[in-house]
């Protein structure tokens, strides 16, 4: 099984929203569930998802030259430690334990 491209929360600020605007455009990056544009001293800014080939890709963009890129977190790595914490099995298999694990739906 191969594995999957880490994914990256990135933080893009551009000078204005139409150049922000532009980028997202022609990256097309994964917004996360609810996108805020923040303003800050540099111009507007927004967290936005890449996958490492995306990444790359966005950063050699016709309209990368108007945004700073920031990569704040390895999303991927994050998700596996956490994963790591959880416990296996069915945590509602018994009614008096106390729940672990990821659980099962029947």
């Amino acid at each position: 099984m191969s594995e999957e491209p880490a994914v990256f929360r990135c933080h893009v600020i551009a000078e204005n929203t139409e150049a922000l605007r532009e980028f997202v455009r022609e990256t097309q990056p994964d917004l996360g569930c609810r996108p805020v544009v923040r303003d800050s001293r540099a111009g507007v800014g927004l967290d936005l998802y890449f996958r490492q080939d995306q990444l790359d890709r966005a950063r050699a963009a016709r309209s990368a030259p108007s945004v700073d890129i920031t990569a704040v977190e390895n999303v991927t790595e994050n998700w596996r430690a956490r994963k790591e914490e959880v416990g296996g099995g069915d945590r509602f298999a018994d009614r008096d334990a106390v729940p672990h694990g990821v659980g099962r739906k029947e």
